[in-house]
Order: C-alpha cells, then structure tokens, then sequence
C-alpha cells in the first residue's frame, strides 16, 4: 500500500444500519495482532498490482453476544492503527471503506461493514491513517452455533480502490480468500412460560406455599432442568428447588414449589438446562394486609378499605369485627366485597353500624387457605375523661354536629295597585304621523331564592283595536326601558335594562346568572310611545301588555 491510489481505500464502511451498542462480547475475535494481504486496483479493473501486507490488530465483535432468531445484530470490526499513506496528502473521508463477512453455522449470507469517513481527519503523505471502526447488522436466523468470518476489506478512492483478505499475493478482488478474523457465537431462541399456579387463577403471581408450574422451548435435548426464583434481573442467588426435563426437541415442563419466606415482590423464575437459563417474570406475593380511613368514629361512618398481597382475581370480604383472637365473631355491619386486582390490590367502602364492632377485616377463600387481614377500629363514645384521678392536666372533647336549614324563598314580581291600567296622551288627527306618550308603572322584582340562576322580565303586546273600528299594528308601540335596585336593597347582581325599541318580544330587565349567587330587589319601567298614522282611523284603541317573568 504505498501509493496515494492504494491507501485512498482506507476508510468507510457500508453497513445495512449502524446503532451503537453496550452489550457483551463474549466469544469475539481479539484484539488480535493479524496480517492481510493487499492490492491496488487502479479504475477498479484489471488483477491488482503491488501486493502488500498489512500488519495490524483486528478485533470482531457483535450485540447481542448471544442473539435470538429475528433477532437484529450489530457487527463491528475494528483496526488499532489502520495502513498506512501512500506518497499524496489525503483529506478526510477521501477512503471510505467496506469490510465483506460471511456467516456460517447455523447462520447463512453476507454482512458487508461501513465506516463511511476515513480517514476521520486529513492525514499527510506516508503517515498512518488512523483507526477504523466499521459497523453493519444482520438478523439472527435458526438457533445453534454460527460464525463471522471477514473475508475482505476493500478501501474505496475515487481513482484507485484497494481490495485486501487472508495473507498471501493473490486476485484480491476476484479471487480473495477468507481471513483467520472469525468470531463464533451461538444464537439461543429457548424460552420459559407459566402454565399455572396452584392456588391462584393468574400466572404472573404467586405465594409461599403455590407450585408455579412451567414449560419450556429450545433447551438442551433430553436434559435435566433446574429452577428457582430469582431477582427482577434474573440474577442474584436462587430460591426454591424447581425441576423438570426436557424431551428431544428441547421442550418441556417442571414445577417449582414456592418456598417459606421466599423474598416478595417482582422476580423472576429462572429456568436451566446447565447450558442455557431461560427467565421469565413473576410476582412473589407477601402477607396480605389491609388499612382504613378513617381509623375510628361513630355509627354510621364511611370506611374507605384499601388492601395489598390478596390473590389476583380473588373475592375479598370486607366485614365488622368484634374484639377477640382472630378471626373474631363478625358484628352485625352489613358487608361488602371487592375483587382483588392483578397486582392484588383491593378497594372497599364499608360503612360502621355496630358499637360493638373492634376491627375491620378482609378474608378471602375457605378452610386452611384463608386470607385474613384487619385493622382496628375505634369507635367513638358520647362521654370522656379530662382527668384521670388525681391527675392535675389533661383535657377531652366533646364534639356536636350543627346544622342550619336554608329554604329558598320566591322569584316573584309586584306593581303598585291601580298601576294595570296606562292611558297614552291622545291625539287629534292633523294629517301627520303623531306619538301617543304614557308610562310604565314600576315593577318591582324580587330574587329571594338564594341560588346561582338569572331571571327576565320580558313584554309581549296585542295590536291596538279601535271602537268603532281600526286597529294599529303592535309594531308601533315601543319603549325606553329602566332597570335599577330597589332603595333600601343591596343586591348580590347588578341588572340591566333592555334596548329601547319595539316592545313585542323585547326585554324590559334581566339579570344574569352568577356562581357566586344572585338574589336582591329590582325596580323595573319603561316609558312608552305609540305612533299613530296620520289618517288612523278615529276612535277608541285598546291593547294588551303582558309582562312575563322567568
């Protein structure tokens, strides 16, 4: 490699997906001292020419260490110093370079590496031109043992490409042969499932006392299985003494009695051939237990029960108790139930009646597998001591519940008596349109109902009918509304006067409705005007206002 065209090849790596990794690498290949050999391809053609050596170290390594079928795999390969350049400077990335794999084992096809910079930065005539680290993935296929074997490195310059493999002078592009850089491996697809539990009618919980019973796939053939509970990890030192075996496909079951004071709470059952462990997630369940709120009080009092470590799925009795070695005789509270959830968990109301009743308490299931939890309740008594004999401090206390009755009053409305009847100022036909003036009495509102809700005050009006004869339209009749508070009244709302305008349909006074409550007095009026037509018809005319409220 001791020309520019030759060294412009040492740099980047085409990979299918580069994403970084952190898993082990266990069976991996070096860092191992290794040589390949080399030629330079000028316009990529012809059998190459002057053949090198590349001295260098090498490491091959992939995560996961041990895939699962389907599994995705990051490969990486890397070279400590890399090759060196040749007699012309070189900018970065001017290389980059692809490393060619092959899987073999169990696994079949090709993995082809990227590093797509190289060199990382621009490196002088002759000098090294730096490490490289190439990645590329694969997806894991049919479980057993499989390998990587790097059987080319091409190093991609524009004007000449460099193909190296196994060391010795050959077609390195046509003819390359495999390197000694292999890495073995094993791809494991074996896998546990709970089947049941003795006791319980879920799968992901149990307790001291329940047989976790178990299967299992892709293990050793014909093998001995071990068991036992471990941490949510799946590591950590094993509790209980499960077994089971394997037939020759590599399936197959066992138990796992839970053992007395197994640790509580997320774990994990761990299952081993003495090759391969297989896990998978369980919940150990502890002592059950339940709390109250409140703690105490008198009849009648709302209970909230909470509870943990009841069995998934299991009904739980909420019930009074009286004082006494548990289980106590149950009081004559009325009791409840709850069903525990997949975590075991439950959530009651239970209400105290009995005086008698020492304790709240939760069971669930019969005869010796019963469950049973309580909390104590104190009840409350009408009477207490301050002082203790002759003591000289001390207080008690007496509480009493006070309650008033507020009875909402009326939304009503009122006029001065005699104030139906409104006669407009009359007219006397000169043959213009003319105005008929009068006024509304006030009507006074009253909102005593001490609620939240608004109230209207709206008119309605028939058209005029004359005597003998004639009739002018509603339609002419308008108004200039007023709305004000009563003297004397502070009001929780201020209301509002209508437009002035025609009075059919029209608000005279409203208030609105108000969160913080409405209520007070109210004085409503209006002034009033009555267009009458230049040739109306002479007479007599009368009409109807109707004022309505709501």
């Amino acid at each position: 490699m001791g020309t520019h065209s030759r060294l412009a090849a040492a740099g980047a790596l085409g990979l299918t997906a580069a994403i970084a990794f952190g898993g082990a690498t266990a069976q991996a290949y070096g860092p191992t001292a290794n040589s390949l050999g080399c030629r330079i391809y000028f316009s990529d053609a012809g059998t190459g020419t002057s053949p090198t050596t590349w001295n260098d170290t090498f490491a091959l390594t992939q995560s996961p260490a041990t895939p699962a079928p389907g599994q995705t795999v990051t490969v990486t390969f890397t070279a400590a110093a890399g090759p060196n350049n040749g007699p012309v400077p070189l900018n970065a990335g001017d290389v980059p370079v692809a490393v060619k794999l092959a899987l073999g084992g169990s696994q079949s096809g090709t993995v082809t590496l990227n590093m797509a910079t190289y060199p990382a930065a621009a490196a002088p005539a002759s000098a090294p031109l730096g490490p490289i680290t190439a990645t590329g993935t694969y997806v894991a296929g049919a479980a057993g043992a499989g390998s990587l074997t790097v059987t080319q490195v091409q190093f991609n310059n524009s004007t000449a490409k460099t193909y190296c493999s196994n060391a010795g002078d050959r077609d390195h592009k046509a003819a390359p042969e495999p390197t000694t850089i292999v890495e073995n491996f094993s791809v494991f697809g074996g896998g546990t499932t709970i089947t049941s539990i003795t006791g319980q009618t879920v799968t992901t919980a149990a307790r001291a006392g329940n047989t976790v019973n178990f299967s299992v796939t892709g293990m050793a053939p014909s093998a001995t299985l071990t068991a036992s509970l471990k941490n949510a990890g799946g590591s950590g030192t094993g509790e209980g003494s499960g077994t089971g075996t394997t037939d020759a496909t590599g399936a197959g079951a066992g138990t796992l009695a839970v053992p007395s004071g197994a640790t509580t709470g997320a774990r994990t059952l761990s299952v081993s051939d003495g090759t391969n462990t297989v896990t998978t997630a369980i919940t150990i369940l502890g002592a059950p237990a339940i709390s109250i709120t409140p703690g105490g009080g008198g009849a009648g009092t709302a209970v909230a029960v909470t509870g943990t470590n009841w069995n998934p799925g299991s009904t739980v009795t909420v019930r009074g108790y009286q004082a006494g070695a548990p289980p106590p005789p149950a009081t004559a509270d009325a009791a409840v139930t709850a069903t525990a959830t997949g975590a075991g968990a439950i959530s009651a109301s239970f209400t105290v009646n009995d005086p008698t009743t020492a304790y709240i308490g939760a069971s669930s299931g019969t005869g010796p597998g019963t469950l049973f939890a309580v909390a104590t309740w104190t009840a409350s008594a009408d009477s207490c001591v301050a002082k203790a004999g002759a003591a000289t401090s001390g207080s008690c206390n007496l509480t009493y519940n006070l309650s008033q009755t507020v009875t909402a009053g009326n939304l009503a409305m009122s006029r001065a008596a005699g104030s139906g009847n409104v006669a407009l100022s009359g007219v006397t036909l000169n043959g213009t349109v003319q105005n008929g003036t009068g006024a509304l009495a006030p009507i006074t509102v009253t909102d005593f109902r001490g609620s939240t809700f608004g109230w209207s005050l709206v008119g309605s009006v028939s058209d005029f009918t004359g005597t003998p004869g004639g009739t002018i339209p509603k339609a002419s009749l308008t108004w200039t509304p007023t709305c004000t508070a009563t003297a004397g009244f502070t009001n929780a709302v201020t209301a509002t006067a209508g437009s002035a305008g025609a009075v059919d349909g029209s608000t005279l006074c409203s208030a609105p409705a108000n969160a913080a409550g409405t209520g007070g007095s109210f004085d409503a009026a209006a002034a009033l005007n009555l267009q009458v037509p230049a040739f109306q018809q002479a007479g007599s005319y009368t009409a109807t206002l109707t004022i309505t409220l709501s």
